[in-house]
Formats: structure tokens, C-alpha cells, sequence
């Protein structure tokens, strides 16, 4: 989600209001809460996004961020070079097979040595701050676009395939280098702020622990239908945390908006919806079961918003509309009827066309662009909701 969409919506405020993204990912409603004032309240199921959006709201103290990177270093190093002779400990600790297999297909062995060092000095400093920090620098070596300390290319676009015999760049020689960058561009780098504060835990959208009628403005951008499957790629990092392959294959398969599907047809409120969102004709039965799952994750979502909003709230929902094939699907209307069905009256639609500069992949216009690239999103949608 585009930083100025939260911040059109965001009024600066006093008393603070409680803004919730309950969908956080990497916490552009987060900090722009805090930046306009009020307090930002996120969650998400994804450990990496909790763990860069925590720490992009954070206050960072520059010189004692870079002081202590150094002497994670320098520990690292001194770890390292007992693992030159015990190949078998330069893995995550307690990893199973399945997971050491992983990590040797992703990484080369200079890698993995020093990866396992950084792991290991990182996950016993005694500061949370600090430990979140160096973790997100350290996730920064591995989750790139085509120069990282893995085998692999475009693991940021979550679609990573090995492509390097030899990494382009070894994790010791940059990682200082991504905590600086890490500090310049932190929004509260050098700033004491206390207040107002600002959460992030690892909770399921669906599943908010929040009291009812305690938000009063909810900003978020849902997964759409076929998403980005982000932990596809983010497992290459989570699993120098401490997360096994297995952990991360249950988290990826129920995550909303993946290739998950459900049989259940006797639901008709949910066959209003997705008679409403596309031609179900042109879909197959694993698309169609794929469509009513997400259908039923979004009144998940939607209900949950309409429980924690207190009477007169406001919730903001980003999406994009997509294709399943050669089919058009309208996520956006999906959940404006939805939203109607959950007791949320909706305020407003409008459209906002996605400038093609701000693009993972390139804009359907671009020479390079193929058939499937001419048809993804040319533009968002922005619905706002109210609990009257």
C-alpha cells in the first residue's frame, strides 16, 4: 500500500486515535499512524513481516545500533571460525533434516558458515530492539532481487529460483553495511519519541485479540486472489531464526489468498459473492474452490474489523483486482458485498491507478511485457467503511 493513501486518510489528531492494520506486512500504516500522531496497532501471521514492521516503527538510537552491529561482527567472525572444521554446526540450532537440506540447496558452504555465526551472536543479544534490528539487517543480505548471500535470484518477489553456483556477495562483508542502510532509512532514526507508541504482534487477521468496539480506524491492504505468496521467499531467512520447512509450509498453506482450496458449497451467501465477483463458468473446480476460500477468509477479516471498530469507526480497505487465468476477478467487489453481509456500511469507492514506477514487476505498457504482464493490475481500489 502507497504511503500517501494512509496518510490522506489519517487526520493528525488529539486526542490519538487507535489505528489498527490487522494485516501489517511491512508497516506503511504503522509508521504513518505514528509519523500523524496516533497509536498504531498491527499483526500479522507472516514472523518476517511482524519482525520488519516492529522495527520500522521503532525508535533507533544511530550510534549504539552501528556500535553494537560491530561487535555482533566481530563475535561472528571469532564463531565462524570454529565451524571451518565441524561442517555439521554450521546450520540454524536444532534444525532438523529437512530444514538443513534446504539451507544447502539455497546456500554455498562460506555462506552458511558465516549466516549460522550472524544467527547465532544475533539470538543472544538480550535487547528485543536491538535483536529485531540486527535480524531485519540480516534479513536484508538474503531477501533481494538479484544480488544477495544466497543461490538465488528474485527472492523478494517471492518467487526465488536457484541461479548462482557461488553467491554474488558473502554475509560478512555486508552486513554493516545493511544496518546503516537500515538506520538511515528507519523513520525514527535519531528521534526520542515515546509517545504515541506503536505494537506489532503475530496474530491471524481472523483471529484478532482486541476487545470489541476498541478501534477507531482500521487502514489495511488484504491479500487479493492469487497473492503474493511472500513466505515463499521470506522462508530463506526464517529459517536462520529458528523455523523449521515444515512450520513453514503449515503457515504458507493457510495464509489467506494462497492456492488453498475448500469443497464446502452449502454456504449461499458466500455463492452470491463470487457470482458477483467473476464468471464462475470460466473457472475451474480448483479455482472455483480457490475463489470461495478466499471469499470466506474475507468475511473472516471483514468481521473481525466490524467487531473491534467502535460505533462510528472507520475502516479503509486497499485492493487490487485480478485474473485466475483467462478470468477476471473483482476482489474489490467481493468485499464490498461482504462487507454489507458483516454490517459495515460502505462510505465510499474510488479507484486510484497505480503509477508504473512503483512496480515489482514491470508496467503492463513496458516493451518487455508479455501476454500475462499485459494483464495484471493497471489500478487499486480503496473502499471506506463505516460501523454506524
Amino acid at each position: 500500500m502507497a504511503p500517501e493513501v494512509a496518510w490522506k486518510e489519517l487526520p493528525e489528531s488529539s486526542p490519538p486515535l487507535r489505528v489498527l492494520d490487522p494485516m501489517a506486512g511491512s508497516g506503511t500504516t504503522l509508521v504513518t499512524a505514528r509519523l500523524r500522531g496516533h497509536k498504531a496497532i498491527g499483526f500479522d501471521r507472516d514472523p518476517l513481516a511482524v519482525l520488519i514492521s516492529g522495527t520500522w516503527v521503532s525508535n533507533v538510537n544511530t550510534e549504539v545500533v552501528i556500535s553494537k552491529a560491530e561487535e555482533v561482527l566481530k563475535r561472528a567472525r571469532i564463531l565462524a571460525l570454529t565451524y571451518k572444521s565441524k561442517k555439521g554446526k554450521a546450520f540454524p540450532k536444532n534444525a532438523d533434516q529437512e530444514t538443513k537440506d534446504f539451507i544447502r540447496f539455497w546456500f554455498d558452504d562460506t555462506n552458511r558458515t558465516q549466516l549460522a555465526a550472524l544467527s547465532q551472536t544475533i539470538s543472544r543479544l538480550h535487547d528485543p530492539a536491538l535483536r529485531n534490528l540486527m535480524w531485519c539487517a540480516f534479513s536484508r543480505l538474503i531477501i533481494t532481487k538479484k544480488v544477495g548471500v544466497s543461490l538465488a535470484m528474485d527472492v523478494s518477489h517471492s518467487r526465488p529460483h536457484r541461479k548462482y553456483i557461488v553467491a554474488p556477495i558473502q554475509a560478512f562483508d555486508h552486513f554493516i553495511r545493511s544496518v546503516k542502510q537500515l538506520v538511515k532509512g528507519s523513520p525514527f532514526s535519531g528521534k526520542v519519541q515515546k509517545e504515541p507508541k506503536a505494537t506489532v504482534k503475530n496474530a491471524d487477521a481472523r483471529r484478532l485479540p482486541l476487545k470489541a468496539n476498541s478501534i477507531d480506524m482500521v487502514i489495511t491492504s488484504p491479500p487479493y486472489l492469487n497473492a503474493i505468496d511472500y513466505i515463499r521467499g521470506h522462508k530463506l531467512s526464517l529459517v536462520w531464526m529458528g523455523y523449521s520447512i515444515s512450520k513453514l509450509r503449515i503457515l504458507r498453506g493457510t495464509n489467506i489468498g494462497t492456492e488453498s482450496v475448500t469443497k464446502d458449497q452449502n454456504d449461499q451467501a458466500t455463492n452470491d459473492v463470487m457470482k458477483n465477483m467473476c464468471r464462475g463458468a470460466d473457472l475451474s473446480t480448483r479455482n472455483t474452490g480457490i475463489l470461495r476460500q478466499y471469499v470466506q477468509d474475507t468475511k473472516g477479516i471483514l468481521s473481525e474489523i466490524y467487531r473491534v471498530l467502535r460505533p462510528s469507526g472507520k475502516a479503509v480497505i486497499v485492493v487490487g483486482n485480478c485474473n485466475i487465468r483467462e478470468t477476471f476477478v473483482k476482489n474489490s467487489r467481493g468485499i464490498e458485498i461482504v462487507a454489507k453481509q458483516v454490517g459495515l456500511t460502505v462510505h465510499k469507492i474510488r479507484k486510484r491507478r497505480l503509477p508504473e514506477n512503483r512496480r515489482y514487476l514491470p508496467p503492463p505498457t513496458h516493451s518487455g511485457a508479455g501476454k500475462a504482464l499485459q494483464k495484471r493490475m493497471r489500478e487499486e481500489v480503496i473502499l471506506t467503511l463505516l460501523k454506524l
